[in-house]
């Protein structure tokens, strides 16, 4: 097994590094990094170390190796694919959080199609050390069972700062609604006198790197609604995938309030609590919606998905191009800043108090 060498500065590095998996594995992120490993005959001794251990945080979801041992090795744990697999149609289509190279050496060409393609999707890429010639930017360092990588790090979901702010979202949630329970009991009570069906509204969206989960909303619609969606697709107001309708005839009388203020969205401080959703991030979109995008715009997948957004906070969001929000959403990743969320969170008040909500 090769043993990497290390400089002071990078042990240090690797001691913070280690407290930031910590807190990922223990707090925000319980379930595992899914990621693609490229790998060479004589590193694939590193794949058995990350699949050891469930300490490590990681699963092993594709091997990418032109070695016929790694076959052998490694038959009913990972998708084995040659090192020239299509690696864009399966981050299109699979989750994928990073890409660690677990090799000597690659082509200049192979590893500068790689680098953008992780720049692309939001995955980050982790490269051994002594490839660092290779001319990848390289912004952090990364222990992966007990390993150093170099890490280009394409998203914010990565950094500490980030860490911390899941953190803090979900200490919000859990005592929002926990002050907020009389008043969402009282309008439980309204929507069920008011309308046939359930309270909440429970449906399947796509969450960070694709994994699906159920958001929850106080349901505004009639009970049927999703059965009346086809027969109204004419009426559709929004371009791309989306689907809008600003007077749309299946919301109830109750739920044109809520909507109007937001408050239908309070429920998904549950869905921030146990870690699908964040406070602040990219509105989370249907499974079909996502499926019929465009490659630019998955970028927006490399975070949790939020309550709020910059797209949310726009005086007419619902004019708002599709893709014009999908830029805003790809801006929001690539120049994330607390001060940013901070923004965010007090102009969606601003637009809660002057009810432009849809």
């Amino acid at each position: 097994m090769k043993i990497l060498m290390t400089t002071p500065t990078m042990e240090s590095k690797t001691r913070t590094n280690r407290t930031l998996e910590l807190l990922r594995f223990q707090g925000r992120n319980s379930k595992p990094d899914k990621l693609m490993v490229i790998a060479d005959e004589d590193h694939l001794d590193m794949i058995y170390e990350m699949m050891s251990q469930k300490k490590w945080g990681v699963q092993v979801a594709y091997i990418l190796s032109d070695s016929p041992i790694a076959r052998v090795l490694f038959p009913k744990h990972s998708r084995i694919y040659p090192i020239n697999a299509n690696i864009r149609s399966i981050l299109r289509h699979d989750i994928i959080d990073e890409i660690v190279c677990c090799t000597a050496s690659l082509p200049d060409e192979y590893l500068k199609e790689l680098t953008d393609i992780c720049q692309q999707f939001g995955v980050t890429l982790q490269i051994l050390p002594y490839m660092k010639s290779k001319g990848i930017p390289v912004s952090g360092i990364r222990d992966i069972a007990g390993y150093l990588f170099l890490a280009l790090e394409t998203n914010p979901g990565k950094r500490f700062g980030y860490t911390l702010k899941s953190l803090a979202e979900q200490t919000f949630a859990a005592s929002a609604l926990l002050v907020l329970s009389p008043m969402l009991a009282l309008i439980a009570l309204l929507i069920k006198y008011t309308s046939h069906g359930p309270v909440f509204f429970r449906q399947k969206r796509v969450g960070l790197r694709g994994r699906r989960f159920y958001i929850y909303k106080f349901r505004t619609m009639v009970a049927d609604a999703e059965k009346q969606k086809a027969a109204l697709k004419e009426l559709n107001e929004a371009d791309g995938p989306a689907f809008k309708i600003v007077n749309d005839p299946r919301i109830t009388r109750v739920g044109r309030i809520l909507r109007k203020t937001g408050i239908d969205e309070i429920p998904q401080l549950y869905n921030v609590l146990i870690g699908d959703m964040a406070l602040i991030g990219p509105r989370p979109m249907l499974p079909d919606e996502v499926y019929a995008q465009e490659e630019w715009h998955l970028k927006r997948l490399c975070i949790k998905p939020g309550i709020t957004c910059t797209w949310q906070i726009q005086p007419e969001r619902n004019k708002v191009p599709f893709n014009e929000w999908m830029q805003l959403d790809r801006e929001y990743v690539e120049n994330w800043s607390l001060g940013n969320d901070i923004k965010i969170f007090f102009g969606t008040f601003k637009s809660i108090f002057a009810a432009r909500g849809a």
